[in-house]
């Protein structure tokens, strides 16, 4: 009895919590012109749904059966030792050193979790370990059969599938791959020869945490008389140039060294890596896969490498910007440069959505959210590129595969109906103000996700050749490239090799 008590306690809050993101009035406009963002409203309709919806409950075709009751499901998951980067999917407080998501969320983790034991008849048991790849491996190769599934990292898990050691889920009868908490597009980018060892979806926040966005200050934009940022996504005219020129306009620094002059405002407070973000707004990706569902390796095409000279041009030796790697002789260059923007110093910020959250509790000004830009206002829509971040997989030797299938399919549905909607309402707090023009764009974010075969393997090390790229202040992308290109080809052939030798 205190169990179900607990359990239409938590559901109350719920539907509490979900109505709020629904009736919640009036936020601050950013401009006279503000507007709400028509046409970058989620597309993932409930009708396109509806055979996975029972009485408005995602629930897996399977059912509950029987013979799976009174069993116990162990998932092994990241632990507290890496920080920001450690499982809040199963787990009903905050680890140490990492987001504290708020009482909210966890209370829906937990009213999912005992939805589904009551539901299904089993006791979820949560192993949260610092280096879950190394003991992926040792139950792997021990037969200790401690793990009925797997949710952690892309590359670890792509390490464990080259190695042999997953299931290929689409040979489990249990698994719905088809199933709308499975991300499709994710299932195509991992596919590789028509085998899926890993996948990702609403089974865990992650793969949302590490997806990009463009931070923007409300009342910079008030201040500076600029274009309504929301209107410029609404009229598909939010684009990388349009974004450089309007932090030209707020700039006041000269160099990268004004960083620790409390007057200075830089238009943008950016990092390396970002550069390979901004490639990604164009929808272009290092992979396509061919007719044999192999990665085809296309980075190097002519559009591809004139977009990344492009962004680079801009951003090489601009005062405009600041690398988070300039702000040197403080505490710590990440948090001082998250502090430029948390402050008030600074116009943008690409931040991936661990950071935006951790704006949410943090910054002392109004922000809002923005798509990662275009790269020309021709372009059909705005896309951000990723690997997914976190995976579920089964090891093969796992006592019972079709039981972990089962189960994995249980939890991602109530994760779809509970704690996917919970995530995004911490990502769009602040204070006691509501955005709606960002909760439109944050369910357009998430529904224009682009997964890329050759992020999630980084064939060569490719992405890091973006970084080198912005740390040495030089274009020649087409010259960085040719000197891993042999090791982008190799690496390629070797996944497909070790998929194909994997029976």
């Amino acid at each position: 009895m205190k169990k179900l008590t607990k359990q239409f306690l938590c559901l109350f809050l719920v539907i509490g919590m979900l109505v709020c993101m629904v009736a919640c009035g009036g936020t601050e406009e950013t401009s006279s012109e503000a507007e709400s963002v028509g046409d970058v409203s989620g597309t993932t309709s409930v009708e396109q749904n509806s055979e996975y919806l029972v009485d408005g409950v995602y629930t897996p075709k399977l059912g509950v059966l029987d013979k799976y009751k009174d069993m116990e499901f162990s998932v092994l998951v990241p632990g507290e030792g890496q920080g920001t980067y450690q499982s809040d999917d199963f787990t009903t407080t905050p680890g140490s050193g990492g987001i504290d998501y708020g009482d909210a969320y966890y209370e829906v983790v937990e009213a999912r979790n005992d939805l589904v034991e009551e539901k299904y008849g089993v006791t979820l048991t949560v192993y949260k370990e610092d280096d879950s790849l190394s003991k992926a491996r040792e139950d792997a190769t021990a037969g200790t059969y401690l793990y009925d599934a797997l949710v952690m990292s892309v590359g670890s898990m792509a390490t464990l599938a080259q190695d042999g050691h997953l299931c290929e889920l689409n040979s489990l009868e249990n698994f719905d791959v088809d199933a709308p908490w499975w991300d499709a597009s994710a299932n195509e980018a991992y596919s590789i020869n028509n085998k899926l060892y890993f996948t990702t979806g609403d089974i865990t926040i992650m793969n949302k945490a590490n997806v990009w966005s463009i931070l923007f200050n409300k009342q910079m934009i008030t201040d500076n008389s600029l274009e309504n940022p929301y209107k410029l996504v609404d009229e598909g005219k939010w684009t990388f140039d349009k974004m450089i020129e309007m932090a030209k306009q707020v700039n006041t620094a000269t160099s990268a060294s004004d960083w620790q002059d409390p007057t200075v405002t830089y238009g943008m407070v950016t990092a390396y890596g970002d550069i390979f973000q901004f490639f990604g707004g164009s929808g272009l990706t290092l992979c396509v896969k061919d007719t044999s569902d192999t990665p085809e390796f296309v980075f190097g095409s002519e559009e591809s490498i004139t977009i990344t000279q492009h962004v680079l041009e801009e951003m090489n030796g601009a005062a405009w910007k600041i690398y988070a790697q300039d702000c040197t002789g403080g505490t710590n260059v990440w948090t001082d440069s998250f502090a430029l923007f948390n402050d008030g110093r600074a116009l943008f910020r690409p931040s991936g959505f661990t950071a935006v959250t951790k704006c949410r509790f943090q910054a002392s000004m109004e922000f809002g959210i923005l798509p990662m830009p275009k790269m020309s206002d021709t372009q059909d829509g705005y896309y951000t590129i990723t690997s997914g971040s976190f995976v579920a997989g089964i090891l093969k030797n796992c006592e019972d595969p079709e039981f972990s299938a089962y189960m994995l399919d249980a939890y991602a549905a109530g994760a779809k109906q509970l704690i996917t909607p919970a995530y995004i309402d911490v990502n769009l707090k602040w204070k006691s103000l509501r955005d709606e023009e960002s909760q439109e764009i944050l369910e357009y974010i998430f529904d224009h996700i682009v997964y890329d075969s050759g992020l999630v393997y980084n064939f060569g090390n490719v992405s890091g050749m973006f970084q080198t790229l912005a740390q040495n202040a030089t274009t020649d992308v087409a010259s960085s490239l040719d000197g891993i290109r042999d090791q982008i080809l190799t690496q390629i052939d070797q996944v497909v090799t070790d998929y194909e030798s994997d029976m």
